[in-house]
């Protein structure tokens, strides 16, 4: 039997709130500002934000039903009230019918490839010095709620994942995690300074004095020059 190599796993991609920030004010035209807004603050995959149908949106309960999402399951997700507002006054312009996000003539939900291509473009002129598309959204918005101490079943079932594992990465990207570990490069002696808390250094002790001859003379030096 012939042994495989293992795929190798890399960690996603993950913006903090202000590169989010600089992303969404630098995100053109509104329509696919308002898709990338959505992908943060739900969590959605791109293809479940942009099936989404204006009905989807329970402005009562402050809820948006995820549809036929990855396996082929709904599930719903806090609607965010900022989301909200932003989604009310692009409804007022656009005046979406069938799908929230429509393409050209409406019939049919927006291209995934130009989504992706604005979404790139924003980064561009954000300055952002990192490999940013669609999904990243989905990663941030994850490691957000997991820095913030939500419980990871909770963010597994906002994400939709089937298996608990998946979910666990963000855990290993969350900053208050990372940050908190100190490097044992700082705890050696020396001239370093130690971090807080760490243990303070001591010298080794010398060799003891020889001792000195009854009668010896306590000024004279220990070796005859």
């Amino acid at each position: 039997m012939i042994a495989f190599a293992k795929k190798p796993k890399s960690l996603p991609c993950v913006l903090g709130a202000e590169e989010v920030e600089k992303l969404l004010s630098c995100a053109r035209p509104a329509k696919l500002r308002m898709v990338l807004a959505t992908l943060y603050a739900a969590g959605l995959r791109l293809g479940e934000a942009l099936h989404l149908q204006p009905a989807d949106i329970d402005s009562s309960r402050m809820l948006l039903h995820v549809r036929q999402g990855k396996g082929g399951k709904d599930r719903m997700v806090p609607l965010s009230p900022r989301l909200l507002r932003e989604l009310r006054e692009y409804w007022q312009v656009e005046r979406p019918k069938v799908w929230l996000f429509p393409g050209a003539g409406g019939q049919r939900p927006l291209d995934p490839a130009s989504v992706q291509k604005a979404c790139g473009q924003a980064a561009l002129a954000a300055g952002l010095q990192k490999h940013v598309t669609p999904h990243t959204l989905r990663h941030s918005f994850a490691t957000m709620l997991a820095e913030r101490g939500e419980n990871l079943l909770t963010i597994q079932a906002l994400l939709g994942h089937r298996s608990l594992t998946t979910t666990q990465i963000y855990l290993h990207l969350r900053r208050a995690h990372l940050s908190s570990i100190v490097s044992p490069f700082d705890y050696l002696p020396g001239d370093l300074n130690s971090p807080p808390g760490a243990p303070p250094t001591t010298k080794k002790p010398g060799k003891s004095p020889k001792p000195r001859k009854p009668g010896e003379d306590p000024d004279a030096p220990l070796v005859a020059k």
